[in-house]
């Protein structure tokens, strides 16, 4: 459905925005729709993926209390931390884009 909304999008609405990637899934998967999207959902609607991405895979286990339960969800909420950090610096880099494309 994201796809097809990217297809109906057009630059004027999404051109220089910045976009986050997010796989979530409920076992070990969660890499292929990132891929798709990455490899051809951005063409039309010139949407700047940001270069990190994130993948949570078991979302059951991992997010779902306040704690995390292991080294390895800790790491994954240290990398949704720098993510979301990076993602929102993004917009005032691409401001003066946005503004030459207007």
């Amino acid at each position: 459905m994201i796809k097809n909304f990217f297809i109906y999008a057009n630059k004027a609405e999404l051109a220089h925005k910045p976009g986050l990637l997010v796989g979530v899934s409920s076992g070990a998967g969660g890499a292929y729709p990132i891929s798709e999207l990455r490899a051809s959902s951005d063409k039309n609607c010139r949407l700047c993926y940001v270069p990190e991405h994130l993948i949570v895979r078991q979302v059951e286990k991992v997010l779902s209390s306040p704690e995390p339960a292991s080294e390895a969800h800790q790491r994954l909420r240290g990398r949704i931390d720098y993510a979301l950090d990076i993602l929102g610096k993004y917009p005032n880099a691409l401001q003066p884009c946005a503004k030459a494309s207007t």
